[in-house]
C-alpha cells in the first residue's frame, strides 16, 4: 500500500461551532462580534490542514520493543497491545503550517487565543476526515491507536522512530519535531493504529485528573485483563 497524503480537507464547521468553542454567544451589538468572525473567516481561507498514513508491518517482537519494518520502538505496552498484530498504520496529522503561522502573526492576545481555537478545531476535522478516508480504504474493522509522549512507557522521544517509518512523505505535512520532540505546528497529532478486539485507550493508562482530552476513565485493572487474555 502507497503512503496516503490527504491535503483537500475543507473547514465544515460553522460560525456558530466556532463560538461554543469559545463559549461565547455573540448579537450584532456585542463589541468582539466582528472581531470573532473576521478571525474565523481569515482563518477558513488560509487553512490546509493535512494527515499523512500508510500501512507498515511487524517483523519482531520482544517484551517492551517490537520492530516495525525495520524500525524498532521501545515500549512494553505497545508490545502488549501488538502481540497479536501484524499489520498497523502509523500516521501525523495537522492543522497546517499556513494556520500555525497565521496564529503566532497576532500580536492581540484575546485574537491568538480565538486563531489558537480554531487550529484546535481545525486539527479535529482533519482527523475525523483521516479517520473516514481509513475507514474507507482499509476497512479495518475495530482499531485503537497509541501516541508517543502519551504514556511513560511511550515516551516523546519515540516521535523520531515514528516518523521515520513514515518516510520521507512526512515532509509534505509542513510538521517538524523540535529538539525535544514536540511537534511543530503544535495542533499535530501522531501515533500508530492498529488493529484490536479491546477497546484501547491511552487515558485508561493515565492517572491524570481533569484532562481536557480524556477519553476513558482511569482504568489500568481492564487493561490488565485484556493483557492476560492475549497472554
Amino acid at each position: 500500500m502507497d503512503t496516503v497524503f490527504l491535503d483537500n480537507i475543507k473547514i465544515g464547521f460553522s460560525t456558530g461551532d466556532f463560538l461554543k468553542k469559545l463559549k461565547m454567544d455573540l448579537d450584532d451589538d456585542d463589541e468582539y462580534a466582528a472581531d470573532v468572525l473576521n478571525v474565523y473567516e481569515e482563518g477558513k481561507k488560509i487553512a490546509r490542514p493535512k494527515a499523512i498514513y500508510k500501512a507498515a508491518y511487524i517483523e519482531d517482537r520482544g517484551e517492551d520493543w517490537v520492530v516495525i519494518d525495520g524500525i524498532r520502538f521501545a515500549s512494553r505496552i505497545l508490545s502488549l497491545n501488538l502481540k497479536d498484530v501484524h499489520r498497523v498504520f502509523p500516521y501525523v496529522i495537522t492543522c497546517g503550517r499556513e494556520l500555525y503561522e497565521w496564529e503566532n502573526s497576532f500580536g492581540d492576545p484575546i485574537e491568538r487565543y480565538w486563531a489558537d481555537a480554531f487550529c484546535e478545531m481545525a486539527l479535529r476535522e482533519a482527523s475525523n476526515y483521516m479517520e473516514k478516508d481509513f475507514e474507507n480504504r482499509i476497512r479495518p474493522g475495530k482499531t485503537a491507536s497509541m501516541n508517543p509522549g502519551s504514556l511513560p512507557d511511550w515516551p516523546l522521544g519515540e516521535q523520531r522512530p515514528l516518523f521515520k517509518l513514515l518516510g520521507e512523505r512526512v515532509k509534505d505535512t509542513g510538521v517538524e519535531l523540535s529538539e525535544s520532540f514536540l511537534m511543530i505546528p503544535m495542533k499535530s497529532v501522531s501515533g500508530i493504529k492498529f488493529p484490536t478486539e479491546f477497546s484501547y485507550q491511552n487515558c485508561m493508562l493515565c492517572p491524570r485528573e481533569r484532562c481536557p482530552g480524556r477519553r476513558a476513565k482511569y482504568d489500568p485493572e481492564a487493561f490488565s485483563r485484556s493483557v492476560e487474555n492475549k497472554v
